[in-house]
């Protein structure tokens, strides 16, 4: 993949008040990513100004597709992917979400608290109430998805940036269930601090902070990224959030830049 094509299109979209030329310029490179984009390009040689919102917005679009790593030949099959990972989870509806009148994904169960849920800690709790309010919007952006892919002229890459907010927050939603799910009560404590002293515990949770940044910072290093480097930051990234981190404004937004968002709250 072009990185000095990627490194143009980034310092283009950094501009508030592009000149003639640099809009022009900027539709040429759009061009290049995607030659469906001739009616575009032939209307910002005339009126580069009347035309900045398309070119900056498609342009926009292809530059996070290519952060991602992906091609035109591979844009498809990551959002088949993130599709059926979804439609999974769709199928297990959270006993405290409503039921939708007419699903986009047929229901086949209900996924229902622990037993002992009154009895977990507040912090574990919370993991339910969230899963359920980012299933529900999952449900959401799905069926916008199916909208979107339904109107005339439609591209697996006008739908990409919608397919990877749906796997990011699909992602986040099993792994927080599995931690729902496999938490362990022991006296009133989860069998990871019964197992470990306080200190030990502490020391690992140091370690491990440590080793996410280093991750974090080789892989935003890499001059090509494709979909393992980003998962592997990714993951690095929900480590810190885990262990209730801050990110660096300067981070987050190299991070922003190839589809990985981070919450307002642990933003340092």
């Amino acid at each position: 993949m072009d990185q000095i094509l990627n490194q143009k299109i980034h310092q283009f979209l950094q501009l508030e008040n592009p000149t003639d030329s640099q809009i022009r310029e900027a539709a040429t490179m759009l061009l290049q990513v995607s030659p469906r984009a001739r009616g575009i390009y032939n209307s910002a040689m005339a009126r580069p100004q009347s035309m900045l919102p398309w070119v900056r917005s498609d342009l926009k679009k292809y530059y996070n597709i290519r952060m991602r790593g992906l091609t035109p030949a591979t844009t498809k099959a990551f959002n088949e992917a993130a599709v059926r990972q979804v439609k999974e989870t769709l199928s297990q509806r959270p006993e405290d979400a409503e039921e939708e009148k007419v699903p986009q994904v047929p229901l086949l169960g209900v996924r229902g608290k622990r037993k002992d849920h009154d009895q977990l800690p507040d912090s574990i709790k919370a993991l339910w109430d969230n899963n359920t309010e980012r299933w529900k919007k999952i449900r959401q952006l799905h069926n916008q998805l199916l909208v979107m892919i339904e109107k005339p002229g439609y591209q697996p890459c006008d739908g990409n940036e919608l397919c990877n907010t749906l796997r990011q927050a699909d992602t986040q939603l099993r792994k927080d269930y599995a931690t729902y799910d496999s938490y362990v009560i022991i006296d009133g404590k989860s069998s990871a601090d019964n197992d470990k002293d306080p200190v030990d515990v502490f020391t690992d949770n140091v370690k491990t902070i440590q080793n996410a940044r280093t991750a974090i910072t080789r892989g935003l290093q890499r001059k090509t990224q494709d979909e393992a480097s980003i998962e592997k930051i990714r993951n690095a990234v929900d480590t810190l959030l885990a262990l209730k981190q801050v990110i660096k404004p300067s981070t987050v937004e190299k991070l922003k830049a190839i589809g990985i968002n981070i919450p307002a709250n642990a933003e340092g």
